[in-house]
């Protein structure tokens, strides 16, 4: 089933909260978002494209507030998504009362999602059935995990990321490379080119922009400390990391390379992403086992 498309009207006033918190919810639960920063272009009537957007969506969310019901453009892109549904039958409308305001006449019938307090779970699960959108995890701690694992690695300290159940931990990592973390470089244990050491030295250069070749073993480690040696420190995440367990073709010694690296060179920062907990994975006395790292859980709904 394809993604619903929706529609986010909002006044700028809260383009933060919409930017940082409810648009990345919307995406990581499977909505196609259209969102005027995205996708509206210079030179173009801005009405114009909001009533383009507006045609294109099956849902409208709208974002209530003083500066919302202050707003004309906020007010005509209101009044065009109830005329598609002036009886609120068909849940095309979703009001959501973000900063606290009386809900205009407009919309009076139409149940709305409290969001005055977004650490709550109620209001985000309105929003997302609506959309038919799933988590697998309750919005608050979706975004408390994203936000820890942000404030970490920003301050440059290396994460495990423990994902429990179906949580959507994906879009979590890919929202991270936003903004302070665009340099977050991802290399996928998963990926049958990594299976074997060569290839994940491989992936790993490819993952921070480099294409040289990489020798055989142990040359390859060699490359490996000249390349991280050479530029700035950068931030590594190393997703489904338990498929590294019995993965001997990897070596000690190339765990011991990433612990250099991490902690005599500090010139990685780690984001592990597992679905158990990382020490767990080693065996006792691994080179990985001594670097400094924090936990952070993302625990799916049961």
């Amino acid at each position: 089933m394809p993604p619903r498309k929706v529609f986010v009207s909002y006044s700028h006033r809260q383009e933060d909260w919409v930017v940082d918190r409810l648009v990345p919810v919307l995406k990581a639960g499977g909505a196609e978002v259209l969102i005027d920063r995205e996708i509206f272009g210079a030179g173009r009537s801005v009405l114009g494209q909001m009533d383009e957007t507006q045609d294109r969506v099956e849902v409208h969310l709208l974002v209530l507030s003083p500066d919302y019901v202050a707003s004309g453009p906020c007010q005509h892109e209101m009044k065009r998504a109830v005329a598609l549904d002036p009886k609120f039958e068909k849940g095309i409308v979703v009001p959501v009362l973000r900063v606290a305001v009386p809900v205009p006449a407009r919309l009076s019938g139409a149940l709305y999602a409290d969001l005055l307090d977004d650490g709550k779970t109620a209001g985000w699960d309105l929003v997302l059935r609506a959309v038919e959108a799933d988590l697998g995890a309750d919005a608050p701690a979706w975004l408390g995990a994203r936000d820890e694992v942000q404030r970490l690695l920003v301050r440059g300290q290396s994460v495990n990321l423990v994902v429990e159940g179906k949580a959507k931990w994906r879009p979590l990592i890919n929202d991270l490379q936003r903004g302070d973390l665009s340099d977050l470089a991802v290399v996928d244990l998963g990926r049958p080119a990594a299976a074997a050491r060569h290839g994940l030295v491989q992936e790993i250069l490819a993952a921070f922009g480099a294409s040289m070749p990489v020798p055989p073993e142990p040359q390859d480690l060699v490359v490996l400390d000249r390349f991280f040696a050479e530029r700035e420190a950068g931030r590594l995440a190393l997703i489904h990391f338990d498929f590294s367990e019995g993965r001997d073709t990897y070596g000690v010694d190339f765990f011991a390379s990433l612990r250099f690296l991490t902690m005599d060179a500090r010139k990685l920062t780690l984001l592990i992403q597992s679905r158990r907990q990382f020490v767990t994975l080693l065996p006792a006395g691994h080179p990985l086992s001594e670097i400094g790292i924090q936990t952070v859980e993302l625990r799916g709904v049961r």
